[in-house]
């Protein structure tokens, strides 16, 4: 017997997958040594200092079929975007929520050039989760015509502190 007569093609259907759609094919990638600096001014504690972690994040991509010409899920063209829009928000900057009250302080540093900074609606480790999620999403979705998408962000800002992010399964 060949091994082509023992091979099978399994299909599998996740419950991440965009309505109307099931994926086939996954591909993890890890976006790490992104150091940021950040604070959550409506904690308690040490929390509404400025303090820093460096943040990683793995992606998951899904897709139902391989890129026709080259077989991959994405193509290192996409993914190199995608890394550089993480580098651009979380390399090196500083994170400050839309309402902290300090905001203007902040943005009189970054206008000295001080810190590099980076408004976000809040600055704890779901938002920058989500963040990463829907931009990622926005950015393959794009580049492949809606043939591949996020399904998975796994945030990490240390060994304790792990976010997991998932497509809203169908309704």
């Amino acid at each position: 017997m060949m091994l082509s007569d023992a091979a099978h093609t399994a299909t599998i259907h996740r419950d991440d997958a965009p309505i109307g759609r099931s994926a086939r094919f996954h591909l993890r990638k890890r976006f790490a040594d992104l150091p940021c600096c950040y604070r959550s001014w409506a904690r308690q504690g040490k929390h509404v200092y400025l303090h820093g972690y460096e943040l990683t994040f793995d992606i998951e991509f899904a897709c139902a079929e391989t890129e026709p010409d080259s077989d991959v899920v994405l193509n290192h063209g996409v993914l190199k975007d995608v890394c550089k829009e993480l580098r651009r928000q979380f390399d090196h900057t500083t994170l400050i929520a839309a309402d902290d009250p300090h905001l203007k302080l902040f943005e009189m540093l970054a206008e000295r050039g001080v810190i590099d900074l980076r408004i976000m609606i809040s600055t704890g480790m779901q938002a920058s989760a989500a963040w990463v999620f829907d931009t990622v999403d926005s950015i393959v979705l794009q580049a492949t015509a809606g043939r591949v998408w996020v399904s998975r962000v796994i945030a990490r800002e240390s060994r304790n502190n792990v976010i997991t992010l998932t497509a809203e399964p169908p309704v």
